[in-house]
């Protein structure tokens, strides 16, 4: 491979990792705590959701992907895709009129210029056909995959957060009703509560808060806070809150009861865990206290005994 090649070669592949990198980490951006609380702060100041600027970043690329994205998104998926994309980009923190079209985008980019790359490398190296081309369908299987793995990558921890959090958002929850305040004013103080210890949970009820406010009927914020969440903790909180405002049941009673639940099942996961320790104990045992036990306790007898023999011959 001569110097003219290997230029080429780099710059092509620079390119291509430049695109898809900066589609991810927009992605990335669009999916941190700090960019969702500033949107949630302009709804509750009366302002409108201003659109990011994405010239920040490498303003070609994004607007190239995005615009991809926008006119290949309603050709290539249908409106349940469309659906149950929006919810996995939803339970992953991302907005999915903003995230939808970058995430098309991206994939159609990484199906696109990481099998070409993929071959072109395979070209320059001098591989046979045979390798060229499973070179490039191991590139086109891990291109389909890599955007799924990147919202996966970003859903669990956002996940694990909100499930951490509801049962502490529950008690605040309980603690607000019994005081007195209405329902809106016991989310909000919930979610400026839970800002710092867990954003996450802040979030979703600093929404659940503003879709109160603005719709006519609160049961749809609360099936949208359920769909969203994608936790079944928050779908028992939303229909017990739904069940309280449709039979006019004691809010504060039905909360205690449900807070109740959540801390025994809490409880009863830690206990779970704590049983399955002495089994998961054994193996690193056998591989690494074991044979330090072994070596001290059998090494000195070990050692006369070999000297003892050597000594005899």
């Amino acid at each position: 491979m001569n110097h003219d090649q290997l230029l080429l070669l780099s710059v092509f592949g620079g390119g291509i990792l430049a695109l898809v990198a900066a589609a991810f980490l927009l992605l990335f951006q669009g999916a941190t705590d700090q960019e969702v609380a500033r949107r949630i702060g302009g709804l509750r100041d009366g302002a409108t959701v201003a659109q990011q600027q994405s010239s920040r970043l490498w303003p070609m690329l994004i607007g190239l992907v995005h615009r991809v994205g926008s006119a290949m998104r309603d050709r290539l998926m249908s409106a349940r895709d469309t659906e149950t994309l929006g919810k996995s980009l939803a339970a992953a923190g991302l907005e999915p009129s903003k995230a939808m079209p970058i995430f098309v985008g991206a994939k159609i980019a990484c199906l696109l210029l990481l099998p070409a790359l993929t071959y072109l490398t395979a070209v320059l190296l001098g591989y046979t056909t045979g390798r060229q081309v499973l070179a490039t369908v191991a590139s086109l299987v891990v291109a389909m995959m890599l955007p799924n793995w990147v919202i996966s990558m970003i859903r669990r921890p956002y996940q694990q957060a909100l499930r951490r959090g509801i049962p502490d958002a529950l008690d605040l929850l309980v603690v607000c009703a019994e005081a007195g305040l209405g329902l809106e004013s016991a989310v909000e103080r919930v979610a400026q509560e839970m800002r710092r210890s867990n954003r996450p949970v802040s979030v979703e009820f600093a929404l659940l808060n503003h879709e109160m406010r603005i719709f006519p009927d609160r049961r749809i914020a609360l099936t949208n806070l359920s769909e969203r969440s994608g936790q079944p903790a928050f779908k028992r909180l939303a229909g017990t809150i739904a069940q309280t405002l449709k039979y006019g049941t004691p809010l504060g009673k039905g909360l205690r009861s449900l807070a109740s639940e959540m801390r025994n099942e809490r409880m009863i996961q830690f206990e779970e865990r704590a049983g399955k320790l002495p089994a998961l104990l054994v193996l690193p045992m056998i591989g690494f206290i074991l044979p330090c036990l072994f070596i001290i306790l059998m090494g000195r007898p070990a050692i006369q005994i070999m000297s003892l023999f050597s000594s005899m011959h």
